[in-house]
């Protein structure tokens, strides 16, 4: 596609993006606020939505943050251990020698060993896990090396790489201000994130129903009364338009971005769905149709199933009013050529959700 073609097609979609901020505010708005104290906790909300439920517990959102002591097969690896050549620095993650910790991330350089005593781990694991924890001094950071389980091992944190590894301190962690500890928790918390890490309660932690609908304390009251609809309200990002739900997931999976040269050139992007979904041809003339919840159930892992994402594909292709004609080549593994996976990550990829023909002399 030649760079003329692609702005005029992409005025489309760069218009209402560049208005995002009145355009969205309404029904970003018209969503309950995280933050009000009416939480019920997920257990309340399972009790009627049973189904739902018994699927999103166990997902990879509610994942995303657990206690290290309960992070599946890490207690069987141990001892682990990562020797940073480059920068001269040896890593192993041990049993704490601290009752009220379960692991702590050991950095040595030279003469000079610290300590970082485990709390949470991000990350669900499917592609890796990053710990934060804290020092003696009560110090909060983010581990510099990260547990891989498809390697079972350490490697640098994707992204974390040491800024400063003229010590063992520097190497260890990057090290939270407050407003920065908050923001990485905010996404990986339903409530809680402005409170010190080690106060987190455990039921607060992964993405569960209320981080997403709004707390629902007033919707079950509601329920439990018989009262009328306005009270059973409740959010479901589920019914934003396609515009909208890019904002509302993009506020933890990155927003889309105007300078769309810019997410063209640089692979690092394939990480951010949004910025890359926006470029598709399949998105701009969708009219609304294709958005995250078209191809992603958020209350279930990923799918990694290529006929799953073919029958998506075929949703709209193969339709009656068809917005596109089949891929001539082949009608299986849509996203294999459409949709390739990068290693933007160690040890893991990224599908790019740049839908397009991908050619090998195109970025």
């Amino acid at each position: 596609m030649n760079t003329r073609d692609f702005r005029h097609r992409s005025i489309r979609w760069l218009a209402p993006l560049s208005l995002w901020g009145s355009l969205i505010a309404p029904a970003i708005a018209a969503l309950p606020v995280v933050g009000r104290n009416d939480f019920a906790g997920s257990a309340q909300c399972a009790a009627c939505h049973r189904d739902i439920a018994s699927v999103q517990t166990t997902s990879e959102h509610a994942r995303s943050l657990r206690k290290v002591a309960g992070i599946p097969g890490l207690a069987q690896a141990l001892p682990l251990r990562f020797s940073d050549q480059d920068n001269g620095v040896e890593y192993r993650i041990e049993r704490s020698n601290r009752p009220e910790f379960a692991f702590d991330l050991v950095a040595v350089k030279g003469q000079r060993t610290e300590r970082l005593r485990l709390i949470w781990g991000f990350g669900a694991g499917r592609k890796g896990i990053t710990f934060v924890g804290r020092t003696d001094a009560g110090e909060f950071g983010e581990s510099r090396v990260s547990w891989y389980p498809k390697i079972n091992g350490l490697d640098i944190t994707t992204g974390g790489e040491p800024e400063n590894v003229s010590n063992a301190h520097g190497a260890l962690a990057r090290w939270f201000e407050p407003e920065r500890r908050k923001a990485c928790f905010a996404c990986h918390v339903t409530r809680q994130a402005d409170v010190s890490p080690d106060r987190i309660e455990e039921a607060n932690a992964g993405v569960r129903c209320e981080r997403c609908h709004g707390p629902g304390g007033k919707h079950i009251e509601a329920v439990s009364r018989g009262t009328g609809s306005g009270d059973l309200a409740i959010g479901n990002p589920g019914k934003l338009r396609a515009t909208e739900q890019l904002q509302f997931c993009g506020d933890c999976h990155r927003l889309p971005s105007e300078d769309f040269s810019r997410v063209i050139l640089n692979k690092a992007t394939i990480r951010f769905p949004a910025q890359r979904l926006v470029l598709s041809r399949c998105y701009d003339e969708s009219e609304g149709r294709l958005k995250c919840t078209t191809c992603h159930n958020p209350h279930e892992d990923l799918a990694q199933s290529p006929p799953y994402y073919d029958q998506k594909c075929r949703s709209c292709h193969a339709s009656k009013v068809s917005l596109g004609s089949l891929c001539p080549v082949s009608t299986q593994n849509c996203v294999s050529c459409h949709m390739p996976r990068e290693p933007l990550m160690k040890h893991a990829d990224f599908a790019d959700h740049w839908i397009r023909k991908v050619r090998t002399a195109h970025p």
